[in-house]
């Protein structure tokens, strides 16, 4: 009965508009799985900026963290050793440095040494500023196929 109704209620259209009508019921569901495309690529996009955003908050606070435990290593090596010779002395243990030396040079302090990696020596000589006597008036380096020569004049 109902699937009568039907028949003759779309047999009373005219070839244009059940050509129109088609098109319609085809681009009804295309829409509605764009709009619905559309809205989960927002989604991600805003997942994406909150992960960016928590990453880097966590950079930030890691760190800060690696910061303070550079300074609290420090303090401890500068309660450890609060003469400058062996507070310098303690902290070129701690890194891989080649051939390390001390002396004085016209009146002026200096340490030498030669290491691998540029990571290495910068970690060093930024842990030696972290002692309050201790300032870098001069910094020498002389890179060679292996290794770099360092030379740093302190006061």
């Amino acid at each position: 009965m109902i699937n009568m109704k039907l028949l003759d209620f779309w047999g009373s259209f005219q070839a244009n508009e059940k050509r129109m009508i088609k098109i319609l019921l085809f681009l009804l569901p295309l829409i509605v799985i764009f709009i619905y495309l559309g809205d989960i690529s927002n989604k991600i996009s805003a997942k994406k900026l909150n992960l960016e955003t928590a990453k880097a908050n966590f950079d930030y606070v890691y760190g800060k963290a690696l910061n303070f435990q550079k300074y609290s290593l420090a303090q401890k090596a500068l309660f450890d050793y609060p003469e400058k010779k062996d507070f310098i002395f303690s902290e070129s243990k701690r890194y891989p440095l080649i051939d390390f030396q001390s002396g004085e040079e016209e009146g002026i302090m200096f340490i030498a040494f030669k290491s691998e990696s540029v990571v290495n020596y910068a970690q060093f000589l930024e842990s030696l500023v972290n002692h309050p006597e201790i300032e870098i008036i001069s910094l020498s380096i002389t890179p060679n196929s292996e290794f770099q020569q360092v030379k740093a004049f302190l006061q």
